[in-house]
């Protein structure tokens, strides 16, 4: 299932719904090795697969799933530049799931922070989300802190695999107000 969602803005960020339009503007920032240090993809090869992979989030999840998934590319509003993208599957039952990639250069800058906070905000209102969580590997201090920072609670460690290697991650969740 797919959402159409209206873009949005925060002081720094324009946020775009993703489209496979985006994959020509976004190619370069994806393609840094950096970004799958700590996450279970890698960067796709040609602007033409990262289209397709695009287009595939655009078609939504399966109906049966009965999540929604929602993805966006986030712009600065200053230079009209892409700094990344926002993901969040809202699944039954008023869970989410989050996710974020910044280019490197935008690390430490406070965007990925403007950006869920944002998300944190719009998800309960929205989709009457209740609960979000988020998963990061152990290794990845700055997506700790930054999920310590927006108020989220670590609740498991677990073992999981990472490019055939083992890989523990932290689970971390945010029960949203009423």
């Amino acid at each position: 299932m797919t959402a159409t969602d209206a873009p949005a803005q925060t002081a720094r960020l324009a946020i775009t719904p993703l489209r496979a339009e985006h994959a020509p503007l976004l190619f370069p920032l994806l393609a840094d090795p950096r970004l799958y240090a700590y996450v279970p993809d890698s960067a796709r090869a040609t602007v033409a697969a990262l289209a397709q992979r695009f287009a595939q989030l655009e078609l939504g999840a399966p109906e049966a799933s009965g999540e929604v998934w929602l993805n966006w590319v986030l712009m600065r509003r200053d230079r009209g530049a892409p700094v990344g993208t926002l993901q969040a599957t809202v699944a039954p039952h008023s869970h989410a799931w989050i996710g974020y990639t910044l280019e490197p250069s935008a690390w430490g800058q406070g965007f990925a922070s403007e950006a869920c906070t944002w998300l944190l905000a719009d998800l309960p209102q929205r989709y009457g989300v209740r609960e979000i969580a988020a998963s990061v590997d152990v290794r990845n201090a700055r997506s700790i802190a930054l999920l310590e920072r927006l108020g989220f609670e670590r609740v498991t460690t677990e073992v999981a695999e990472l490019r055939g290697e083992p890989s523990t991650d932290h689970r971390y969740r945010l029960l949203c107000k009423p």
